[in-house]
């Protein structure tokens, strides 16, 4: 019965294979190996490309020229971006042109080019957002930014998407036509705000001294605060608390570190100074029962 089934199987091959002739699979297999060989020469393309884009950004970077680290890692990603989206291109329609007529096809684009529109929205919707985004240059690569609600590290910027790196590690990529509002904090000085609480029966010019001597000596020890710390005052009577705020710029991303040694250091002042800092209390009055009971 095997057998039989076998007999049968090679008869119907064969009778498939004398329709062809051996001219057709030369032929077939000349196609294939072009076909390699496009996808190997694309490789090749690409690996190169990306190395050279890489080596000329790095000598750039090292020049004696005054140039922005930020912007060059920023133009590196998009070169990079730029080669390989042209490298698939190339390498897709000289593929295709293997099996079909490409002529035909960009001839017939206009007519075709309508529907594929309509699916390709988005496509375009995210490479025009993204030259606008580098033109404006609202943000770089190794940026501290706030799209939406992600916020974390620009790690890159294509054509199509941004790459963000949260504070613990996980990387957000955003296509950059969902990108609606940017907040930036690496451009610029920053403001640092501390906020101390103290109790209602404490001096508050002694309490306003002590922070003001302890942050004027953290600053000539840091040079991360740009400008002198300054004592806006009370800001706020809270239940158990008043509130004195202070205030100090820092450069870029470092307004969270000194803000943090701030309330310990003026934190150890207060202690050292006989200040507590207040906690809510509760009082809690038992009535007694009447008649004494």
């Amino acid at each position: 019965m095997y057998v039989s089934i076998c007999l049968n199987i090679g008869e119907k091959f064969f009778g498939w294979l004398k329709q062809y002739k051996i001219e057709d699979f030369f032929n077939i297999g000349f196609v294939l190996l072009k076909v390699l060989f496009i996808i190997l020469a694309a490789v090749i393309i690409y690996k190169a490309g990306m190395a050279l884009i890489k080596r000329f950004f790095e000598v750039r970077s090292r020049s004696r020229l005054n140039v922005d680290k930020k912007k060059i890692d920023t133009l590196r990603a998009l070169s990079q971006s730029v080669l390989k989206y042209l490298v698939y291109f190339v390498a897709g329609i000289t593929i295709l042109g293997q099996f079909v007529d490409t002529t035909s096809i960009l001839a017939t684009a206009g007519i075709g080019g309508l529907a594929i529109g309509f699916g390709a929205q988005s496509l375009v919707k995210d490479v025009i957002s993204g030259f606008f985004i580098l033109f404006e240059e609202q943000y770089a690569v190794g940026d501290y930014v706030s799209i939406g609600d992600t916020a974390g590290t620009v790690e890159e910027i294509g054509l199509r998407i941004t790459k963000v790196r949260g504070f613990k590690g996980d990387l957000t990529i955003i296509p950059n036509g969902q990108i609606l509002k940017v907040v930036n904090y690496t451009r610029g000085n920053m403001l640092a705000v501390v906020d101390i609480g103290v109790p209602y029966d404490t001096n508050i010019d002694r309490a306003v001294q002590i922070m003001q001597e302890t942050a004027l000596e953290y600053a000539g020890e840091n040079t991360d605060i740009v400008e002198e710390p300054q004592i806006l005052g009370v800001v706020d009577l809270g239940d158990s608390r008043i509130v004195i705020r202070m205030i100090a710029r820092t450069l870029p991303r470092k307004q969270w570190g000194v803000e943090r040694e701030l309330r310990k250091r003026i934190k150890e002042a207060m202690d050292k100074n006989g200040i507590s800092v207040p906690y809510p209390t509760q009082i809690i009055v038992h009535e007694g029962n009447k008649g004494g009971k």
